[in-house]
């Protein structure tokens, strides 16, 4: 089960390297992304999806986490 999701919602869109040792550690980056984005989406509770929380933290990278996050937390 936790494999079948990590097929259908990792989407890696390009490899940057044809190296193994360099694809694996890109498919791990990938993983601990999506695996922070999962943990922000249980702290936070319903109020973001996890792809709106991904979407907000790429337009805002350079931002302090706490001003992309604003928006989602509920008051």
């Amino acid at each position: 089960m936790f494999f079948q999701h990590l097929k259908q919602n990792l989407t890696i869109k390009k490899l940057y390297s044809q190296d193994e040792q360099d694809a694996m550690n890109h498919v791990i980056l990938m993983l601990i992304a999506t695996l922070l984005t999962y943990l922000i989406k249980l702290e936070l509770g319903p109020s973001a999806t996890p792809f709106q929380l991904t979407r907000a933290s790429h337009n805002q990278r350079f931002d302090v986490a706490e001003l992309w996050l604003k928006p989602f937390i509920p008051t």
